[in-house]
C-alpha cells in the first residue's frame, strides 16, 4: 500500500518575507477599495467619472 502523499513542510528559515512583501497584498487591495468608494460617492453626487477619478488623483498628487 503505497504512503499517504504528504507535502513537504518548508523549514522556517526558508519562510521569511519582508514586512512589504507580507502587506504589499492587502495594501493594493484595500487602496483599490477605497478608490471604488470614492468614485461610488463622487457618482451619488452627481459627479462624472472622470471629474471624480481627477479629483482622486490630485489628492495622490497633493499628499506625495
Amino acid at each position: 500500500m503505497p504512503a499517504a502523499r504528504i507535502p513537504d513542510i518548508t523549514p522556517q528559515r526558508d519562510h521569511v518575507v519582508t514586512a512589504r512583501e507580507a502587506l504589499e497584498g492587502l495594501y493594493l487591495k484595500l487602496e483599490q477599495e477605497v478608490e471604488v468608494r470614492l468614485v461610488a460617492a463622487a457618482l451619488r453626487a452627481g459627479w462624472s467619472a472622470k471629474e471624480a477619478l481627477d479629483a482622486i488623483d490630485q489628492l495622490r498628487a497633493d499628499a506625495a
